[in-house]
């Protein structure tokens, strides 16, 4: 099994910029809609967070550092219960984003969205109309039928380029255990940047990020590389915090990032744009 180097991935990181759930306060724009809805059930979740040493912080105790969220070898994902419900319209992006979960040590988090803004970063790739075209989608906080990640500098190369069936950014609101999670970091603190995907399948059975089909393991540095399942579809949810932390150990180099994956999605669209 290959195996990455820290430092080389934090340069990666530096060079094409993070480009993850990350966002400067700004408006986003409504767009006239015609009644497009987007409606998403999830269950059945993966926690992708495996702490990989002492803990040097924390926030009421649950490990900022050092903290890997990527997991790409699949080594300590861990199953929890909790659910996602999605409704917005990504025309006009306005709706609402709610989710909970329960951890493998007890702890129940509540994540809620309703306000949409973009990243500095593109928010998608969009090919056509001909094979070779390409266009970046920018300024847009909720985007259909995107790609995302991997070499596409829409997004840092955490994941294999990957097929979006809708994807969201802006500020949410997180409880555990009732109580507000704080953002202590940066920021909207004290909310947190938050980053939802529905995708097209990333892992493996084995719950395996690979680059190629001889089993190797996927990493940033392979970006130009990746194996995606086109026959499922998965919900991911991420929030996160500034600044970059490089010498936290955290993967990515974030000083928080906390990222969530739900494996059984119901999917209903209607309207027209």
């Amino acid at each position: 099994m290959k195996k990455y180097q820290y430092p080389l991935l934090l340069a990666l990181f530096a060079v094409l910029g993070l480009g993850l759930a990350l966002f400067q306060t700004s408006t986003a724009v409504a767009h006239k809609s015609n009644g497009l809805k987007y409606e998403i059930k999830a269950s059945n979740g993966r926690l992708i967070r495996k702490v990989t040493g002492p803990v040097t912080d924390d926030i009421d105790g649950i490990p900022a550092a050092p903290v890997d969220s990527f997991i790409w070898n699949g080594e300590g994902i861990q199953a929890v219960k909790g659910r996602v419900r999605v409704k917005i319209d990504p025309v006009s992006n306005t709706g609402k984003i709610t989710a909970s979960w329960r951890d493998p040590e007890g702890n129940r988090w509540e994540y809620k969205q309703t306000v949409f803004t973009a990243p500095e970063h593109p928010t998608g790739l969009i090919i056509g109309p001909g094979a070779g075209d390409t266009t970046f989608v920018v300024d847009d906080p909720v985007v259909t039928n995107v790609y995302l990640h991997g070499n596409t500098t829409a997004g840092a190369p955490v994941l294999p380029t990957d097929f979006n069936l809708l994807a969201t950014w802006g500020p949410a609101e997180v409880k555990l255990n009732g109580q507000p999670f704080v953002n202590k970091y940066g920021g909207p603190a004290p909310l947190w940047a938050g980053h939802t995907m529905l995708t097209v399948g990333l892992r493996n059975e084995d719950g395996q990020v690979l680059a190629n089909e001889d089993g190797t393991i996927y990493n940033p540095m392979l970006s130009d590389q990746g194996v995606t399942y086109d026959d499922q579809i998965e919900f991911h949810l991420v929030f996160d915090a500034p600044p970059m932390a490089p010498d936290s150990g955290n993967i990515p180099p974030l000083s928080f990032f906390y990222h969530v994956t739900f494996v059984d999605v119901d999917l209903e669209i209607e309207g027209n744009r």
